[in-house]
């Protein structure tokens, strides 16, 4: 899983394949270096190279086995990241070649942003002639407060 940031579940066979598998291509890689570092130094480890290479193969079949498990299993992880990039690139270059139309169609059609500038004026001029008549309202609703005022005093004398 490329990019994935969970960790992924171990399975039993993930378990056993890390500690055997792992195991038995050290030992493997171990066995070789040890064989050829004694016949560099003493000479004498020539004469029993038969049962050192004996080893090496008891060892050697099944370490070659799980190498050759883990490159496969690595190549179809791979192969499957690679699936999965290209279906995302070509969603991506899909969704630029409609950017790439909306952006050719809204240069062509002008009028549609025109008609929403026009209409927020329209709203706005609106708006300032609501707040106009909301103003002479309340000048008329103070006038006639004070004309009811002057009255009740007038009343009164």
């Amino acid at each position: 899983m490329a990019g994935s940031s969970a960790k992924k579940k171990r399975t039993n066979n993930d378990w056993l394949m890390q500690r055997t598998g792992l195991l038995i291509v050290y030992a493997w890689v171990l066995l070789a270096v040890g064989f050829f570092g004694l016949t560099a130094w003493d000479m004498k480890y020539l004469d029993n190279s038969e049962q050192y290479v004996s080893i090496l193969a008891i060892i050697g079949g099944p370490a070659l086995l799980i190498v050759t498990k883990i490159l496969e299993t690595w190549n179809q992880e791979k192969g499957a990241e690679l699936q999965d990039y290209e279906a995302q690139a070509s969603h991506e270059r899909a969704m630029d070649e409609i950017r790439v139309r909306h952006a050719a169609d809204m240069e062509r059609n002008p009028h549609c942003e025109t008609e929403k500038a026009e209409q927020a004026v329209t709203d706005g001029v609106q708006n300032i002639r609501m707040d106009t008549m909301e103003e002479q309202l309340a000048e008329a609703v103070a006038e006639i407060v004070m004309l009811r005022e002057e009255l009740s005093q007038k009343s009164k004398k």
